[in-house]
């Protein structure tokens, strides 16, 4: 009687355990989806705290991981994103958004040479729903390494997936510029223009204004470092763009 009572004692205990689990990841999963909307939304602390709730309550879900990572990545701490990321996929090595992020976060982290295997890895999957996303990663690590021939013909690849992607366009118009090849780089900017307005990202228009002054086309140059001046007053080429409207109107 003794040893049945002590089996049927470890078997509700195991019972219990079993179902606090179920209960935990129930829960873990209302903090995933409120923190993944929060993180959508730009509310990064909010959304670090709802994942960190989650994370806690379910440490082995490689998405609550994932998107730890990149609230982190948003809160500019790479160390920890690429930490957690790493984690996701360790956890599920056919993750392959985890592992595109990754490439993200180690191009932020200057691995260039690594980002480029993670997103090469990424391309090779075929059932991946964004592929326009690795590729942009893997050119994006190219140009950093200034291999601007390769990366050229990457975002090249990227633009035939989705045309209107603001990076794809806008780093395939700089690879011109750096090839100096400026006036495909003016158009290829321009078309970026367009397409990076609804971001807020202003590296286009400063680039398409310097494939304009290189071409000697002094008015074109004057008037889209003039119009970066009045869309972005607070972006991050501001003050370049005084120094170059200063030396052609001298």
């Amino acid at each position: 009687m003794l040893r049945n009572s002590l089996l049927l004692f470890i078997c509700l205990i195991s019972l219990s355990c079993s179902t606090f689990r179920k209960e935990d990841r129930e829960t873990a999963l209302l903090h995933l989806g409120s923190g993944t909307a929060l993180l959508s939304d730009g509310n990064f602390p909010q959304a670090l705290s709802e994942l960190m709730t989650a994370e806690i309550l379910d440490p082995e879900n490689p998405t609550i991981q994932n998107n730890l990572g990149l609230t982190y990545f948003f809160r500019e701490r790479t160390d920890l994103a690429e930490t957690h990321v790493r984690k996701a996929l360790k956890l599920n090595p056919n993750y392959t958004d985890a592992r595109n992020n990754l490439s993200r976060i180690l191009i932020e982290r200057g691995k260039y040479n690594e980002a480029i295997l993670e997103a090469r890895a990424a391309i090779n999957d075929l059932t991946y729903t964004n592929p326009e996303k690795p590729l942009i990663n893997l050119g994006v690590a190219q140009f950093k390494l200034a291999q601007f021939e390769i990366s050229k013909k990457t975002f090249q690849k990227a633009i035939e997936i989705q045309r209107d992607n603001c990076l794809a366009q806008s780093y395939y118009g700089r690879s011109l510029f750096e090839l100096r090849d400026f006036r495909r780089a003016a158009e290829a900017l321009d078309r970026a223009v367009g397409f990076c307005q609804r971001s807020q990202f202003d590296e286009p228009h400063y680039y398409s204004a310097l494939s304009y002054f290189e071409l000697g086309l002094n008015e074109k140059a004057e008037a889209r470092f003039e119009e970066l001046l009045k869309l972005y007053p607070q972006g991050k080429y501001v003050d370049k763009t005084k120094t170059m409207l200063d030396t052609i109107k001298r």
